[in-house]
Formats: structure tokens, C-alpha cells, sequence
């Protein structure tokens, strides 16, 4: 079976054998289904391909974590310098120089076994346990610092510093003859023999509660360093401060006489505990 085929411009005809003609359609057919694959197939196999990006981009996640890192190690540096501070202040209570102080660092060394880098996260999470670990030191040095400046405080107010630069070498606390009555009495003090004007110095730190003008003490001083504690200084000839003042340990508070009931130029000096006389020279010789 053939095709016959008829052109208007020409009269001539052509035979198209029958199974050639329909190869032909088939073809023709078969023409927009592989023009649609060319276009869509491609497209489609791509999409799945993640693009490369830009270097600004593919670097700017890990800018992020660097930045975070260092924020991190800022707040350690601020932390040890708040340390170093603390441990300064520390030295000072203690009664150590800086040159005592001084700590040489750990030496560290042996071989290097299964060495690796450590990954991002790794020196993420050991960063911040060494953060917590320095708070947490700094916490207890806190601590104590204030129990030592607690103890450094209550030793302030005791009564162990020499109230003058002489020693005791007249009457000593106890029984004793009377110098002017020649009768057994009690001595409630220590006495230092020194001449007119030397400084009497408080012997701890208070508050003056007196500061007066009495028969038998002649010029003298009080003071309150708390708990029921008192010292008092005797037969001045100067007195330097006033009552409500605040004194330091080893602060000039007056100047020896011969005031009051006194046979010489001496310093009376006493220590009471809620009004009862106690004997200084346990006192003193804490100092020692």
C-alpha cells in the first residue's frame, strides 16, 4: 500500500510506501515530548544540587562562632583581673609582701600521647566550665576575704599595742602597798614610768567615751572598743582628743603627767571588761 502525495505546484506525484509514511508521523509526534524532556528534565536533576555560595557567606557562620569565643574570652579576662585584685587584697590581710605573694606557674611537660585538635564545640564547652570555675574560686576567695578582715577587724579592737614607748617598770597590776596610805590595796593597772610629755598612744582602735578631768585619775581617757571592752589612760598632763571621737591603734591620744593622785610623772594605764578590771599584760603579751 502506498501514499500518494499531490503538490499544487507541480503536477507531479510521489509514492510513500506505507510503513515509511507512518515512521514519519511517529517521529513528528514524538518531537514535542522530547523538545518538553530537553527543557524540564535538566531543571528538574539540578534542583536537588545545593549552589555554592558566595566566600562572604560560607564564612560567615564561622565568624559567628569566633565572635561568640571571644566575647567568652573577654568575660575570662575580666574575671582574672577581678582575681588578681582579690588575691592583692588577700596578701595584704595576710600580712604579705608582693614579692611573697608571687606564685611561679605550674610547670607542665611529658609526652605527647593521641594528640588531636579539638573540634569547635569542644573548646566551646571547655571554655565555658573554666568560666564557671573562676566564678566559683572567686566566690570562696570572697568568702575569705571576709572572714579574714573580720578577724584582721576584731584583732584591731583589742587592746594589745603598748599605749607608750617605755616600758612597765613601775607598779604592776595586783596587790600592792598604797603610796599614800601605806595600806595593802589593789592595783587595778599597769604603770609607766616616763617623763612629762611623752605620747600616750591608744592601744587599740574605738570610740572615746570620756575624756575629763577627775580626782583620783587626774587627766584622763576612755575608750569604748566595743563587746564591753574598755582601756583608760591615767594622769596625763595633755589630753589630744574629746569624747565621741574615733581612734586608730597606735593613734596619739594624749601626753603623760602627773595629774590626780600621783606620786611622779607616770602613765596609768587599765583594761575593763563590762566595768571590771582585767590585767593588761595579757593583753600586751598577745602582741608578741
Amino acid at each position: 500500500m502506498n501514499i500518494i502525495l499531490v503538490s499544487n505546484s507541480t503536477t507531479k506525484t510521489r509514492n510513500i510506501p506505507l510503513p515509511f509514511a507512518l515512521l514519519g508521523i511517529g517521529l513528528l509526534s514524538l518531537l514535542p515530548a522530547l523538545l518538553l524532556w530537553v527543557l524540564i528534565v535538566p531543571h528538574g536533576m539540578h534542583q536537588h544540587k545545593e549552589a555554592p555560595l558566595h566566600p562572604y557567606f560560607a564564612h560567615a557562620g564561622e565568624q559567628v562562632h569566633i565572635d561568640a569565643l571571644a566575647q567568652q574570652l573577654g568575660e575570662i579576662e575580666a574575671k582574672v583581673l577581678r582575681l588578681d585584685a582579690l588575691g592583692a587584697r588577700l596578701s595584704s590581710l595576710a600580712g604579705l609582701k608582693g614579692s611573697d605573694a608571687d606564685v611561679l606557674p605550674p610547670g607542665q611537660g611529658g609526652p605527647m600521647v593521641d594528640a588531636r585538635t579539638m573540634s569547635g564545640p569542644e573548646l566551646a564547652y571547655r571554655i565555658d566550665a573554666l568560666a564557671q570555675s573562676i566564678a566559683l574560686n572567686s566566690d570562696k576567695l570572697s568568702m575569705l576575704e571576709a572572714m579574714l578582715l573580720q578577724q584582721r577587724l576584731k584583732a584591731s579592737t583589742l587592746p594589745s599595742t603598748m599605749p607608750t614607748d617605755v616600758a612597765y617598770n613601775s607598779s604592776s597590776y595586783g596587790w600592792r602597798v598604797d603610796p599614800f596610805s601605806g595600806k595593802v590595796a589593789f592595783h587595778e593597772g599597769l604603770d609607766f614610768v616616763a617623763g612629762t610629755g611623752t605620747p600616750v598612744y591608744a592601744s587599740a582602735a574605738g570610740i572615746v567615751t570620756a575624756a575629763e578631768q577627775t580626782p583620783d585619775y587626774g587627766r584622763i581617757v576612755k575608750i569604748n572598743h566595743g563587746a564591753g571592752l574598755e582601756t583608760r589612760y591615767a594622769h596625763a598632763s595633755q589630753l589630744l582628743v574629746k569624747a565621741g571621737d574615733r581612734v586608730e591603734r597606735g593613734q596619739m591620744i594624749a601626753r603623760v603627767g602627773s595629774t590626780g593622785r600621783s606620786t611622779g610623772a607616770h602613765l596609768h594605764f587599765e583594761v575593763r571588761l563590762n566595768g571590771a578590771a582585767l590585767d593588761p599584760r595579757k593583753f600586751l603579751q598577745s602582741a608578741k
